[in-house]
């Protein structure tokens, strides 16, 4: 995007992705970002043919753009998650650039009900794991990883073989969503699966515990683990979608048909807020028909 002295907004979308580093936010996140604002770049410099400092960007011009996304087809939580992105860099701009105005923070968010995904039953993901086991070890050990820990894709493909602890049987996930770290319990059956992987890759002279086929001392790629996923689940016969972020959900879903109390999946997931996590409790409703049945 061309900066000249009447447009200033790549400059400051710079400051604010550095910023995101700074805080340890993960590569997909800050990635994430970068591409919402860059959408919000083209639009404001094709409105104002490239007249428009930030300083002077008004809470019309947002709404302007929201428009103008849904006007693309953009489905109700793609232009919410843009709106999202946008109230994260006007903070930046309030607290770290000084600017005595933060336009995003007067737009409140629509209301949207997102339904969860279709998930795998308990069977399916056995069946996507034994099938991912007979395709490669490192693939069945990083993707009973996920589901086992019910984690996001990009701490475990990153996760350093310094913060498994074999000896107390825990993990530790030094960041996750939102710059936070994350302590947990290794599943039993999970623990032997790492320990075994572990010692076979003591001697690759890789710091990380998934590392990369291509690079020396780098994790794996994201994407290479996406595809290898499609792979596997067509190998295993299934036909749902299958994707890191949706074993994720397996992970939440099952736990909650085994009766396992929110709080304690919120902190499994690592979710602050439990209406993260609340949603899940609609799946098991059995526990609510004795109370329900005293109703003569």
């Amino acid at each position: 995007m061309i900066v000249t002295t009447n447009y200033d907004l790549p400059i400051y979308t710079s400051k604010f992705l550095r910023y995101l580093k700074r805080q340890h936010y993960s590569e997909e996140t800050i990635t994430g970002y970068e591409k919402d604002l860059k959408k919000f770049h083209e639009f404001l410099y094709r409105e104002y043919h490239g007249n428009l400092l930030t300083e002077e960007i008004q809470k019309e011009d947002i709404l302007d753009y929201l428009g103008y996304l849904e006007s693309l087809g953009l489905k109700p939580n793609s232009v919410a998650r843009h709106l999202s992105t946008l109230k994260s860099f006007y903070k930046f701009l309030v607290h770290e650039m000084d600017f005595k105005v933060d336009v995003a923070a007067r737009i409140k968010h629509p209301r949207i009900y997102t339904p969860l995904p279709e998930i795998l039953d308990m069977e399916e993901v056995q069946q996507f794991l034994n099938t991912a086991k007979r395709y490669s070890e490192f693939y069945y050990v990083l993707f009973s990883l996920i589901y086992y820990t019910g984690s996001r894709l990009t701490p475990i493909r990153t996760l350093p073989k310094k913060h498994v602890d074999l000896k107390h049987r825990c993990i530790y996930f030094e960041k996750i969503k939102g710059g936070r770290d994350l302590h947990l319990p290794l599943n039993d059956h999970m623990y032997h699966i790492l320990a075994n992987f572990l010692i076979n890759q003591r001697y690759d002279g890789s710091e990380y515990v998934f590392n990369s086929p291509k690079f020396k001392n780098k994790p794996i790629d994201s994407g290479a683990i996406r595809l290898t996923m499609r792979k596997i689940a067509k190998l295993a016969g299934i036909n749902k979608r299958v994707t890191p972020h949706i074993l994720r959900h397996c992970t939440a879903t099952h736990l909650t048909l085994l009766n396992v109390d929110q709080k304690y999946i919120a902190s499994i997931l690592g979710h602050v807020d439990l209406r993260s996590t609340a949603r899940y409790q609609q799946l098991n409703v059995e526990n609510l028909r004795p109370m329900i049945n005293k109703l003569k």
